[in-house]
């Protein structure tokens, strides 16, 4: 892998990969359910795991760029689109309340704006982000205001638009999640949810969501140093295991 990624059609800006983790905070998420640590506890250590992996490759960290959100009655920004090289402490997700996915989708439409208008301050070309949503159950919010919010960070029109990749746990089904995904199945690179199967423990099941959030990083990350602006997001998901449907 180079050191670097540029556009091959002479913008001699660094290309960079922005990922966005999204974790439902809700009170549920602090309850054990058949083993001994919490969906919330195994959440906190998806950004010291991929932090961890990023940093033991310099390239990783020229490329990709790490920010994370969490949401419950509210929506609120945990770490802020970012090198994680200047990541010190690690932030903790804490849990509060109900679970509101609109909140979150309208959260994460006005931080894309804004952490994409400074990375073009500071004269780098990103690609769309990615973003990992991850959720431990129904959303007890309004479908109708789910709906709006969704549509608004999705629309054809917001160039910006990301790949959302739902994963649920706990009691979240994929029924309910699959509507969420973007893009959806017909389109060119189409997305898809991943859902807990009955019975798997969710705090084994967040661990395995850090996993293959840092290999679709480092596939990613290997799609831009060989293909440049042709390059962009790939969500590697080869080593999922029986857990996850």
């Amino acid at each position: 892998m180079t050191t670097s990624a540029t556009d091959t059609h002479g913008d001699d800006r660094l290309l960079v990969l922005p990922f966005y983790i999204v974790v439902d905070v809700s009170l549920s998420m602090s309850v054990p359910q058949g083993g001994d640590k919490s969906a919330i506890q195994a959440a906190n250590e998806i950004l010291p795991t991929v932090i961890d992996g990023i940093e033991a490759s310099p390239t990783l960290g020229d490329v990709v760029r790490l920010g994370a959100v969490d949401f419950s009655d509210d929506a609120r920004v945990v770490l802020r689109l970012d090198d994680v090289r200047n990541v010190n402490p690690i932030p903790q997700f804490t849990v509060r309340g109900a679970t509101s996915y609109a909140a979150a989708f309208r959260l994460l439409r006005q931080e894309i704006e804004k952490d994409y208008a400074q990375l073009r301050g500071d004269n780098y070309k990103a690609y769309r982000p990615a973003v990992f949503f991850i959720t431990d159950g129904e959303p007890t919010d309004e479908q109708s205001d789910i709906v709006a919010a969704y549509n608004d960070l999705t629309d054809p029109s917001f160039k910006l638009r990301p790949n959302l990749i739902p994963f649920g746990v706990g009691t979240a089904t994929k029924d309910q999640l699959d509507q969420w995904v973007y893009p959806k199945e017909g389109s060119k690179k189409p997305m898809r949810s991943y859902v807990m199967r009955d019975g798997a423990d969710p705090a084994k099941a967040i661990t395995k969501v850090a996993e293959i959030l840092l290999s679709s990083v480092i596939a990613s990350a290997q799609s831009v140093s060989e293909q440049g602006s042709a390059g962009g997001f790939v969500l590697d998901d080869e080593d999922l295991d029986s857990d996850w449907n």
